[in-house]
């Protein structure tokens, strides 16, 4: 999926782009709500999304574009602190190659 469908697909879910981190990040902002979009997210043919709750702190890694209502919820249900990377395949992954 090209950089540019990516932005385009957040845009439609109804997130506002900041574009201060273009070189690297895609950043779509709802609030305090964020989604972030890694630049190697874009090399993949399924690529992941980080939600970010900045007010309380929580992350949640998913495989497609929500709304930032969806995205709320889905950060209720099952956000966590970023540093354990709640839901991230690629971490998962990485852990199932290790064993």
């Amino acid at each position: 999926m090209s950089w540019e469908e990516i932005e385009r697909g957040l845009v439609d879910a109804g997130w506002e782009l900041d574009g201060s981190f273009s070189d690297y990040l895609i950043v779509g902002e709802d609030g305090d709500l964020s989604i972030l979009v890694p630049q190697w997210a874009g090399e993949m043919d399924d690529p992941v999304y980080e939600l970010c709750d900045g007010e309380r702190e929580i992350t949640y890694w998913v495989r497609e574009i929500p709304t930032p209502q969806h995205a709320a919820m889905l950060l209720e249900e099952h956000g966590g602190p970023p540093e354990e990377e709640w839901g991230n395949p690629c971490k998962r992954a990485a852990e199932d190659e290790e064993e």
